[in-house]
């Protein structure tokens, strides 16, 4: 939970905004879930492109930080979730570096020490699609659901069996497009194992891949279609992991 208010520099008539967090681990979740270089998140409407001084505080955890800030996004009061405005840090001073490794450290082992981490094996053969893919279930799982992860990107299918094999996993992520073998084989080999025979298991392709697995009935499949939102992706990924019985398919 965060709390800002406004306030302008007399001298320079630069505006401020004061944002304290009450603990470093929302600091943390904020600074990550929105911008993907860093920044926060305020609940008020803001002029994209705006300029402000932000004055970030988290009370008995760390001085207050004076830092820059442009207004990324923003969102209007009529927006479903509210009012909000997306704030990226500018060029950080060396200062104000250690002042965030600090807090963010100190962050992410708090939410370490608190949860299991979900471990996903993601397998997917286009690298451009596979850091995208490995972004958004970082957002789901370390910002969104607040829990630790321990996310394995993988190119190779031989290479993710071996790591379906080595350790348990949460869930398990297969673009099933451009693979040397067929979706449906694929699956039966994950069944047939019994360190995976309940792996939670999200398939991603064109329809025509994804057609064979149409009458397998299986709680803990589910086949999206590309092209894929990855609103879907992160929402069926979620649901799996806290409740397998009730993926849906799509």
């Amino acid at each position: 939970m965060t709390r800002s208010s406004f306030s302008r520099h007399k001298s320079r008539q630069q505006l401020i905004l004061k944002v304290e967090f009450e603990n470093a681990t929302g600091f943390a979740v904020n600074y990550l879930s929105d911008l993907p270089k860093g920044g926060v998140r305020v609940h008020t409407s803001m002029t994209v492109g705006q300029h402000v001084l932000l004055s970030v505080s988290i009370p008995g955890v760390a001085k207050p930080l004076e830092i820059g800030a442009s207004v990324q996004w923003s969102f209007p009061a009529s927006h479903p979730d509210g009012p909000a405005a997306g704030l990226a840090f500018l060029d950080p001073s060396p200062e104000a570096r250690t002042w965030l490794g600090d807090v963010l450290g100190a962050g992410k082992q708090a939410a370490l020490s608190s949860t299991p981490a979900h471990r996903v094996l993601l397998l997917e053969t286009q690298p451009f699609l596979r850091e995208v893919y490995g972004q958004e279930i970082h957002n789901w799982a370390e910002l969104r659901e607040h829990s630790s992860l321990d996310l394995v990107l993988l190119g190779e299918l031989p290479v993710w069996f071996e790591e379906v094999a080595r350790a348990p996993a949460t869930l398990g992520i297969v673009d099933i497009d451009e693979l040397p073998t067929l979706g449906l084989d694929l699956y039966k080999r994950v069944r047939s194992d019994a360190r995976s025979v309940e792996l939670p298991l999200i398939l991603i392709g064109s329809p025509q891949n994804l057609e064979p697995l149409s009458l397998v009935s299986d709680k803990l499949l589910c086949c999206l279609v590309k092209p894929l939102k990855f609103g879907l992706l992160m929402t069926t990924a979620g649901r799996l992991a806290r409740d397998p019985s009730r993926p849906g398919r799509s």
